[in-house]
Order: structure tokens, then sequence, then C-alpha cells
């Protein structure tokens, strides 16, 4: 099917393009009738249609298309018009030479009859400057309307599209804010489930609790951008640690620790440090005891530095990476702390590890 609208595609090109020809040759047959149809009759019919023919189609068409398509369409949009202006004086000299040659040398080969001009006199000159302005006219006037048809074509284009981003954009704050439903409503239904088991099975509404403030903290801090207290951030990691600590029990093997104090200014995006955990968790082995999954942190004056560093598990298709986490942390961090922050993340033999350090505000 793909073939077959392709093919269909070629063909309407090529039809249109042979319209295009047809169209313009139809033009300059009416051009030449109009300019020249008085001197052939006036000529007895001697002037025969071979000059005409020449004129039109090798000597005038030199001039015209040589603008159109490559002089003008080059230098006008550029604003270059002193270049346009050398450019038009090259293109009346290579007119003028194909004149000569054509009304001189080549005409007169077939005989007198075809003969236009039978001497270098200055109504030759006067005739070869005369048509040469009227096709660098007309070739600026038809450049100009492929212009102006182009311009406008974009601008409808533009607006189609404005028109295009902006309902996209309503269609996203709806889809947006109908997000905003499930999690509230899942963090509601969490609350009311901790409530009722804290009272008859205490050991498992820790969990739920877990769960409920970590479903709090991301759904405030995905509503923007802004950053976030380092501290609320080091705390929801510990929320998250203590869940998945719950989850695998005795093959929970992870070494997490955080050396300083940070201070009530320090800031941080939020969620950029549980992107790098949870790929930890999520690609790495956490039930090795020989190779625990490590996370240190360190809060030293003005400047935070995590290390994680996660053995590599044998990824399975239903848990292949698309890495769409990762790079969106990534764009935030360029967006958020250019020049504040340095991120290297390498593949050392079978060991995955993430060195991040971040100038604080």
């Amino acid at each position: 099917m793909a073939k077959i609208k392709n093919f269909n595609a070629i063909i309407l090109s090529k039809m249109t393009q042979n319209k295009l020809i047809i169209y313009h040759a139809l033009a300059w047959l009416t051009y030449f009738a109009l300019t020249n149809i008085n001197f052939y009759v006036g000529s007895g019919g001697k002037t025969m249609a071979l000059s005409i023919f020449l004129h039109l189609f090798i000597v005038g068409a030199i001039i015209f298309y040589g603008n159109v398509y490559f002089v003008a369409s080059y230098f006008l949009p550029r604003k270059q018009y002193f270049r346009q202006l050398l450019g038009s004086l090259f293109l009346f000299v290579v007119y003028a030479f194909c004149r000569y040659i054509l009304d001189f040398i080549f005409l007169p080969y077939f005989g007198k009859e075809y003969a236009i001009y039978t001497s270098l006199d200055r109504f030759f000159i006067y005739d070869t400057a005369w048509f040469a302005i009227q096709y660098l006219l007309l070739s600026f006037g038809y450049w100009f309307s492929l212009y102006s048809l182009r311009v406008e074509k974009e601008k409808k284009l533009m607006i189609q599209q404005l028109l295009e981003y902006e309902r996209k954009g309503n269609q996203f704050e709806m889809d947006f804010l109908r997000q905003q439903i499930s999690p509230h409503f899942i963090y509601n239904v969490l609350s009311s489930l901790y409530t009722k088991l804290n009272k008859q099975v205490p050991e498992m509404a820790e969990p739920i609790l877990l769960l409920s403030e970590i479903m709090a903290y991301t759904t405030k801090a995905s509503k923007s951008n802004e950053e976030v207290s380092l501290e609320d951030e080091l705390e929801n990691i510990q929320h998250f640690l203590a869940l998945e600590k719950f989850r695998y029990g005795e093959n929970f093997f992870v070494n997490y620790k955080v050396n300083g104090y940070p201070d009530r200014d320090d800031k941080i995006l939020p969620l950029v440090l549980l992107t790098f955990i949870e790929n930890a968790f999520k690609y790495g082995h956490r039930s090795n005891p020989d190779h625990p999954i490590c996370i240190t942190i360190d809060i030293d004056d003005n400047t935070l530095t995590f290390f994680c560093s996660n053995l590599i598990q044998r990824i399975t298709p239903s848990k292949k990476s698309n890495k769409i986490g990762l790079s969106n942390t990534i764009r935030r961090l360029e967006l958020k702390y250019e020049g504040r922050y340095s991120l290297a993340i390498n593949e050392v033999e079978n060991e995955y590890i993430v060195n991040f350090r971040l100038i604080l505000s």
C-alpha cells in the first residue's frame, strides 16, 4: 500500500511539472506573438519562425530562468541587493553575447532571410538592451509572485500548526488534570487502609504509610519543576528504601549512607536522586550479599556528591530500558543547573556506576 501511495505521489508530481511546462510554453508563445507579430508581418514573412523560436526558447530563457531560479532566488531572500545587481548585469552580458552569436553567426548560416540584423549597429544594441530589460523585469515579477505565494503558504501552515499546538496543549492540560485525580484518589484510599490496618495488623500498616507518603511527595513534586528542600528529598529516599526493604525482606542488600547534614536553604530538583536509585533497583542485583547496591551521599558546605553502584543483572525483555526517565532527568539538570553540576554514568565490567556532583545554591 505504501508503494502504491509513493507511486501515485510521483505520478501527481510529474503531472504537475508537465502542466507547469505547458503553461510556461503557452505564456512565452503569447508574449512573443504580441511583441513580434508586427515585425514578422512587416518583413513580408521573410523573418521565419526559426528566428523567433530561437530567440524565445534559448536566448530569452537564459536570462529569465537564470534570474528566477539562480540569481534572484539566492540573493534576494538574503537581502544581498548589490550581488543581485551584479548577477543581473552578468545575465545581461550573457544575453547580449548569445544574441550576437545567434544573429550574426548562427542564423545567417541558414540564409540571409533568417538574419534579423546585418550589422552591429545601434539598433541591434537598443533592441538587445530593450529585450534584456524586459526579460529581467518579467523574471523579477515572476519570482516575486512565487515568493509571495510561498510566504503566504508558510503563514497558513504556521497558523494551522499554532492552532494544532493550541488544541494539543488543551488536550495535554485535560490529560494532566485527569491524571491528577488518580494519585489523589489512591492516596486517600491508602490513608484509609493504613488507619484500618494499623489497628488490626500493625506490621502491614507501615508499608501502606510509606507508600502513601511517597505518592504524596511525588504528586506534589510533579506539579512543577521548582526545587524542593534537600532534607525532604533525602527523607523521600529513605521512605523508598524502607518500602523496598519490606518488599524483599532478607534478600535486600543495600548499603546506604549519608555523610553530612543539609542546611535549611539547600534545595534540589525533586526526584533527581531517586531516578538514579530506582534504576539501580530495577536493573541491578539487590539480593547479592557479595555485591550489594551501594548508595553514598556526601553533603559538604555547598556541594552535594552522589555515588551509586550496582551489579548489572541480565535484562529481560520486560525490563529492557528505554532510558526515557534518565534522559528526562538529564534534560532537567541541563535546564536548571547548567554549569553547576557534573554527571558521569559508566559501565565498568559488570558494574553500573553513577557519579553526580551538584553545587548547591
